[in-house]
């Protein structure tokens, strides 16, 4: 999962991510940075600011004047490097006479942007800002970076391969299931298909994950009014035998080993 998480596929010859990131991206900056040429200077600064915020629009782009953010997504748009995931938050309707409170005035539904290939968030994630490191030579430092980041980084990437395995398990069109957000909430999954709706959460972690984290889920679905038929949780590192007895045919459990056909 690893290979496809930086590469977009399984690259040959190697068994170690690092040694493959190194050998194959490292080593082979100079070809592989001509491919990130952009109209606007501020673009590789956007992006590198993607590459580790929450995604949302107005987020990544805060410090650029909105003409300039507009054209530069636009480019980027143009150019099939990231694409749009729309907010599925719902404005409230405006009640006449009713004063809405000042962080609610000024409360802004965003959608979200994606990189288009995961290589291209790795690359604005760890090579980008670290190009005169590699030019100097200083291959070391950089490695070490990845190294110590790069459980972070696969995270959203688990998460986005956990909506291509939902989406294979239950038959729902990939398309159909995105993540969902607002003002009060952030829930990695969801999906409401056919008058079906499923809320899901994925752990990229080096620990079990517990019933607690059922229960917060359940907790954001009622906060946000998400009435739910099933929950399914990932993990990276399996489940608490209390979450494994759960006799509840609502909840599923989706491992590592689940995601074999995926991969192979």
């Amino acid at each position: 999962m690893q290979f496809y998480f930086v590469f977009d596929r399984v690259v040959s010859g190697y068994d170690d991510i690092f040694v493959a990131i190194e050998s194959e991206i490292l080593a082979k900056y100079q070809s592989l940075k001509d491919e990130f040429y952009f109209e606007y200077d501020e673009a590789k600064r956007f992006l590198m600011r993607l590459s580790k915020g929450d995604r949302k629009r107005f987020v990544a782009s805060k410090y650029l004047s909105r003409s300039l953010s507009s054209a530069i997504i636009n480019e980027l748009l143009n150019k099939n490097f990231i694409k749009i995931e729309q907010s599925k938050e719902i404005k409230p309707p405006k009640i006449r006479h009713q004063k809405l409170k000042k962080e609610l005035r000024r409360y802004q539904i965003q959608d979200k942007i994606h990189f288009t290939k995961r290589f291209y968030r790795f690359w604005f994630r760890f090579i980008e800002p670290n190009l005169k490191l590699i030019e100097n030579n200083q291959n070391d430092m950089v490695m070490k970076q990845i190294r110590r980041e790069f459980d972070h980084y696969c995270s959203l990437e688990f998460e986005l391969a956990c909506i291509e395995l939902l989406s294979k398990s239950l038959n729902i069109p990939k398309e159909q299931i995105s993540s969902y957000w607002d003002r009060e909430n952030e829930i990695d999954i969801y999906a409401n298909y056919d008058g079906f709706t499923i809320v899901a959460e994925a752990k990229y972690k080096e620990r079990k994950v517990c019933k607690n984290i059922l229960n917060l889920l359940i907790q954001k679905c009622e906060k946000s009014k998400i009435n739910w038929d099933k929950i399914a949780l990932f993990s990276k590192s399996g489940f608490s035998n209390e979450l494994l007895g759960l006799r509840d045919d609502r909840v599923i459990l989706f491992g590592l080993d689940d995601f074999k056909d995926l991969y192979e």
